[in-house]
């Protein structure tokens, strides 16, 4: 566990509370990464690119597409746009500062928070502005409204104008003696943020930041700061009047928006959040099982355990294909029906980072060496 002193809160890794809840899930005490297995190539992929950024990618670091073009960062401070077309490099940019999450891009800037605790914005390989922040942050900016949106880790939000990076309105929205190294939810839909403020998803005022409601997906339990924590991770499913999520480590379910009750919630680790649409929502836990369940009731479908231990990323949704990477640089392609193995490609052989990303029917993704991989079906 790494922790910081700021603001009397400290700061707890992704990486120790998954693998304590590894560590007590029902495998037999066995957490070597289950071998890849033979299987019948049932969809046909093909990478069609492939570009080279300098540098490593930390663990919470994501890509961010708006239109054809994708955005990338890496730890030691490479800030690049990619036509996800080509490959090509449209530009690239330096930082001096260490960085620590990213990127936000609205298509034009791109966003990033360093290890100096302060927010760049870039365009056109070139710096706009930066400020420093109160306080630390693991989540991506957002980009949205002619605003630069900053959910810091102890319960507070900023905004920011997104032209000269002057300060519009700093929010407190409660606290807590402990808070997750990890990316939370900061979206924008239609004309609110949608925030994960601790268990709670809110809605906020994007003018000023005022809240609007909030509901927590679970009530937070345990005699101990550590087991309480039940933040609303990065990765949610807006489908009709319901939004689907991950509390870390605990559950994950479905609120109603019209109501802002909780509609179901089922036992769930890990912290990589849920894709899926009106039927069905997917989930990769702790232990790298993907799940599928009844978005309207949160039952079962089906688990696939073949990729156990691989350190299998968030997913995506391709096509009638769910798509994750894994610790070994592996893309692995998974029937959205019942969860087998329908393709698989390699890339650098280092772990894949964050969650692929979809852009113009190319899914795209980034490795820790900061390579950017790219496959169309054929």
């Amino acid at each position: 566990m790494t922790s910081f002193k700021q603001s009397g809160w400290r700061a707890v890794t992704m990486a120790l509370l998954v693998a304590t809840a590894v560590g007590c899930a029902s495998d037999g005490g066995n957490r070597e990464p289950k071998p890849l297995q033979a299987f019948d190539s049932l969809v046909s992929v093909a990478q069609v690119w492939k570009t080279n950024l300098d540098g490593e990618v930390g663990d919470a670091l994501r890509l961010a597409a708006s239109g054809q073009l994708v955005a990338s960062a890496t730890t030691d401070g490479v800030v690049a746009v990619v036509d996800t077309e080509t490959g090509a490099l449209v530009w690239q940019a330096k930082h001096a500062a260490r960085i620590v999450a990213g990127a936000g891009f609205d298509g034009e800037r791109v966003g990033v928070l360093d290890a100096d605790n302060h927010l760049s914005v870039f365009a056109k390989g070139k710096l706009l502005w930066s400020v420093g922040l109160p306080a630390r942050s693991y989540t991506p900016p957002l980009i949205a409204g002619g605003r630069v949106f900053v959910l810091l880790s102890d319960r507070r939000l900023a905004a920011f104008d997104q032209e000269a990076g002057a300060q519009l309105w700093l929010r407190r929205y409660g606290d807590s003696a402990l808070v997750l190294a990890n990316p939370g939810l900061l979206t924008a839909v239609g004309n609110t943020l949608a925030v994960g403020l601790g268990e709670k998803f809110a809605a906020v005022n994007p003018d000023n930041g005022a809240l609007l409601w909030a509901t927590p997906l679970v009530r937070p339990r345990g005699a101990e700061d550590i087991e309480r924590l039940a933040d609303w991770v990065d990765g949610a499913v807006f489908a009709g009047t319901r939004v689907c999520g991950q509390a870390f480590q605990n559950a994950i379910g479905c609120l109603d928006l019209s109501t802002r009750r909780v509609e179901w919630t089922v036992p769930f680790t890990g912290a990589n959040g849920v894709v899926g649409d009106q039927n069905t929502l997917y989930a990769v836990d702790a232990a790298s099982r993907v799940s599928a369940y009844e978005t309207a009731t949160g039952q079962s479908k089906w688990t696939q355990a073949a990729l156990t231990f691989r350190g299998i990323t968030p997913a995506l949704l391709l096509g009638q294909t769910i798509v994750v990477g894994d610790y070994e640089g592996y893309l692995h392609w998974l029937s959205r029906d019942d969860g087998r193995v329908m393709a698989r490609m390699p890339t650098d052989g280092s772990p894949i980072v964050g969650k692929p990303l979809l852009v113009n029917g190319t899914a795209v993704a980034i490795t820790q060496r900061g390579s950017l991989f790219a496959w169309r079906p054929q």
